[in-house]
């Protein structure tokens, strides 16, 4: 996040261009020192902050965290939107739940055009959006269209995105359980990830993030003569993911990518728990199938763009590289399945980005690895006896 408190530079006709096209967010009655952020920049709330000017086309993710008489931050709780230019975007401040929330006025369109037709006059009160972070957060959100952002976001009217999911208890039949049954069979449970075997409570309607729901590497109803196929290569499960997405003017491809980009700044900015553990799976997903790299190049060319600009992000506990790291050993079998599919130019440049941004050296990389080979164990000689 931005860190940076120096005075922003900016050339006077870029300005003036931007004030002239920008989007403006007005915010009304946010208490003083709370923290509020748009993006990867963070401020601190004063007396005659009203709200951020300027803010390029697109989407945006902001959020406020508000703060207790000794100065300790409650969790973030955002949203995110997707700005036209000259839109003019209206949020209040809700004293019970400590949240920024769609303006509870009989006509919000004719505050709007009040706004519009004073925006002269606010101006003093809007801070403008810190351009020098435009590049990173375009690296970060370029292919998230419109469409992506009304799909993915909660369904409740206000969007609000939290650190972790509102939960209710339900009845044990209406829990949500993993996909481990009677009808699945041992070998196929020995790959499931933990996370699957614990008791799983019911969301609050409207509240989660909506992302498409990602197949098992190995289907429920596998033969066990089919379960070592799938677990080597998932290429059936990568399917059945490109297969749930929509088909119009986007194809799947490009929809998968827009959500592997929303799902890491929906954690990256709005610390959510669920879209990390998303955007995991869907990695831990594509790094297994030599045959999607082959069947879908394109794809993957991009996806490993995406990744470059994503994984130096990540929090400090998953930056170690070893095999304890669960996404340093995914990228690794991504390099490894982008060699042997065809895309060896891509894994370098890969490979390259990430030994100097986060020292991630993948040594042996064509060589098979040792955990994925086969355990021989020998059996105790028999004696007959006479």
């Amino acid at each position: 996040m931005n860190k940076d408190l120096s005075s922003m530079q900016m050339d006077p006709h870029l300005a003036y261009r931007l004030l002239a096209d920008g989007a403006v967010l007005v915010i009304a009655g946010v208490p003083v020192g709370t923290e509020f952020g748009v993006d990867l920049c963070a401020y601190t709330i004063g007396p005659d902050f009203r709200g951020v000017k300027m803010i390029p086309p697109g989407m945006h993710y902001v959020w406020c965290a508000s703060c207790g008489p000794y100065g300790d931050a409650a969790p973030r709780v955002g949203f995110v939107h997707y700005f036209h230019p000259n839109e003019i975007l209206v949020r209040e401040w809700d004293k019970e739940l400590e949240e920024l929330r769609p303006r509870q006025i009989a006509d919000p369109e004719e505050e709007r055009q009040r706004i519009k037709k004073n925006l002269a006059q606010l101006e003093r009160v809007l801070a403008p959006y810190d351009y020098r972070y435009v590049g990173p957060w375009k690296e970060l959100t370029g292919t998230v269209t419109e469409a992506c952002v009304n799909r993915c976001r909660p369904a409740h009217a206000s969007g609000t995105i939290r650190t972790n999911i509102e939960l209710q208890s339900c009845p044990d039949a209406d829990r949500p359980r993993g996909p481990g049954s009677s009808k699945r069979n041992t070998a196929a449970r020995l790959l499931m990830d933990e996370s699957e075997l614990l008791p799983q409570l019911k969301p609050v309607e409207g509240t989660a993030p909506r992302f498409t729901e990602v197949p098992q590497r190995v289907p429920v109803d596998a033969l066990p003569a089919d379960v070592s196929r799938h677990a080597m290569d998932c290429i059936a499960a990568i399917d059945t993911l490109l297969d749930k997405f929509p088909k119009d003017e986007l194809s799947p491809d490009d929809k998968l990518i827009s959500e592997l980009q929303i799902a890491y700044v929906f954690f990256l900015v709005g610390y959510s728990v669920e879209s990390l553990a998303h955007w995991r799976k869907l990695l831990a997903l594509l790094s297994h199938s030599e045959t999607a790299i082959i069947k879908y190049k394109l794809f993957y060319m991009k996806y490993t763009e995406v990744l470059a600009h994503q994984l130096p992000h990540l929090p400090e506990e998953l930056m170690c590289p070893g095999p304890q790291n669960t996404v340093f050993k995914d990228v690794r079998e991504l390099l490894v399945n982008l060699h042997a599919g065809g895309l060896r130019v891509s894994a370098e440049r890969l490979a390259k980005r990430l030994a100097k941004q986060l020292n991630w050296i993948f040594e042996n990389l064509l060589d098979e690895d040792p955990e994925e080979q086969p355990v021989i164990i020998e059996l105790p000689e028999i004696v007959e006896s006479s």
